[in-house]
């Protein structure tokens, strides 16, 4: 049977050293970014972490956690004090659930409260986890486009995966704002 997710080069991880992870849904416009981002990541052949894409959040986003030592998720961002195509890296415990969509949720648990719960039934999650955050307006339009800040941001968040891949250090508590 052909996956309905093989379209948009869904990228099976398999539990390892450090994941990068793209959230978003890619039929909803700039909500798709995360997955745009690690199409970028792909084509750059990077071979330091898994690569993976994904629909979810709360606790099946910490399923797809555990097992790894590290863990950069990158998604889109809602932030009316922000501009359409900022990037920053931060680790979890700075980022305000409520404006990543994949990180919180309505029907789910946020995904710092899914990682406490899952630490105390004993899986094994990565102590270290990073976000890259893509600033979007809106990420609620059916389409497969994104909107043209929010596409030049993509390389520049593929460039900050990197640079996080390759630090030793996670991001600072503030998160570090990244330009192009």
């Amino acid at each position: 049977m052909t996956s309905l997710s093989e379209p948009y080069g869904l990228h099976l991880a398999e539990p390892g050293d450090t994941l990068v992870v793209g959230l978003g849904n890619p039929i909803l416009g700039d909500d798709g970014v995360g997955w745009r981002a690690i199409d970028e990541l792909d084509e750059l052949e990077h071979d330091e972490a898994s690569l993976q894409q994904a629909c979810v959040g709360g606790v099946s986003l910490m399923e797809l956690l555990v097992g790894y030592r590290r863990a950069i998720i990158v998604d889109a961002i809602i932030d009316p004090d922000d501009v359409p195509g900022s990037v920053w890296c931060r680790p979890l415990s700075a980022v305000e659930t409520r404006v990543a969509s994949h990180l919180d949720s309505t029907h789910d648990a946020p995904l710092p409260a899914a990682i406490e719960a899952g630490r105390a039934m004993g899986a094994d999650l990565p102590t270290d986890i990073e976000v890259v955050g893509i600033v979007i307006e809106r990420g609620d339009v059916f389409g497969e486009a994104l909107s043209d800040d929010v596409a030049a941001a993509v390389p520049v968040a593929a460039a900050a995966v990197v640079g996080a891949l390759r630090s030793q250090h996670p991001a600072s508590p503030q998160g570090e704002p990244v330009h192009a």
